[in-house]
């Protein structure tokens, strides 16, 4: 008999009519299995999907599985060509987690555990039904979905408070230096300050910390650094430089704040001009973290061989 053209080869990922309805199926239970954190109804929504439509730091949650599957799609090639090698390592990872995620709600009460039991579900489905060399190109994808999970809120504040510090800091040195000001001081993530006789306080909030900038630029800089074919040492600088350049580009917006509040309206301060500014500091920041994606690649120019003159 004549084989079929356009089949996989033996042993590698078929995605035909009845693979896609066994991943359907799977899709459903997984779901329903998970159903107390993905619950999208309202009013009771789940634990997961409720940040991401009521708190403003994780309002990019929704977007993140969809870069994710953008992804996989980028790495289909590769995925379908990894040979299947079944492991029972699958489904270990797999009844670990679901057996972890009820006991997380008797004994291990951590709304955080229960989201990383959900993605280590996921990763015992993958292992279990594709095998471990299908996680050589499937294991960036999966990764990518921890930038949707909301950090526990004391680990949150210990990040934060660092931050809003740290901003207070610089924007108080920038505003001594380049602005007539006839006294000002930080105090804590405060700042205090008085012009032309004016006094008035600055309190640099959760929301001017740049966590959200720096956990959106993260995000988008891992999906740009993987899009593209690199050096492993251009991607280590790339991911390494999301972190400063975000912070970078927070300090420029709190001090650009500061300003506003002072010498223009402090509306500028609150409300929609200080998203709107958030927005143009994320734009800014990845702006960049191209530019130095571009530098990488014009780094190291390989030279061509000369062609050789015939004889």
């Amino acid at each position: 008999m004549a084989s079929n053209p356009s089949s996989p080869p033996a042993g590698q990922i078929a995605f035909d009519r009845s693979a896609q309805m066994r991943a359907v199926i799977i899709a459903a239970a997984f779901v329903a299995a998970f159903w107390n954190l993905l619950d999208f109804l309202p009013a009771q929504l789940g634990s997961l999907v409720d940040p991401w439509l009521h708190e403003s730091d994780w309002s990019h949650g929704p977007i993140i599985p969809l870069f994710s599957v953008w992804l996989v799609y980028n790495r289909w090639e590769k995925i379908k060509r990894a040979p299947v090698r079944y492991t029972w390592v699958g489904l270990i990872i797999l009844l670990g987690a679901l057996v972890l995620y009820q006991l997380s709600f008797w004994w291990l009460t951590f709304t955080f555990l229960r989201h990383g039991c959900l993605l280590l579900c996921l990763l015992g489905i993958i292992v279990f039904l594709c095998g471990l060399p299908v996680m050589r190109h499937a294991w960036l994808p999966w990764l990518y979905l921890f930038f949707a999970v909301p950090l526990p809120k004391r680990v949150y504040f210990e990040l934060t408070d660092p931050l809003r510090r740290m901003a207070a800091t610089v924007a108080t040195g920038f505003l001594r230096l380049v602005t007539p000001l006839d006294y000002i001081e930080r105090k804590g993530s405060l700042i205090d300050y008085m012009y032309q006789g004016r006094a008035g306080q600055i309190g640099i909030n959760d929301a001017c910390s740049g966590m959200r900038s720096t956990i959106t630029l993260c995000a988008l800089g891992v999906a740009v650094t993987f899009l593209s074919e690199r050096p492993w040492w251009q991607r280590v600088i790339m991911i390494a430089s999301c972190v400063p350049i975000a912070v970078f580009c927070n300090f420029i917006r709190v001090s650009i704040t500061c300003v506003l509040h002072i010498f223009v309206d402090p509306k500028y301060a609150t409300g929609t001009y200080h998203t709107a500014m958030g927005l143009v500091t994320i734009m800014v920041a990845f702006g960049i973290f191209s530019g130095l994606g571009w530098v990488l690649n014009n780094l190291v120019v390989e030279e061509q061989e000369p062609e050789q003159q015939p004889a």
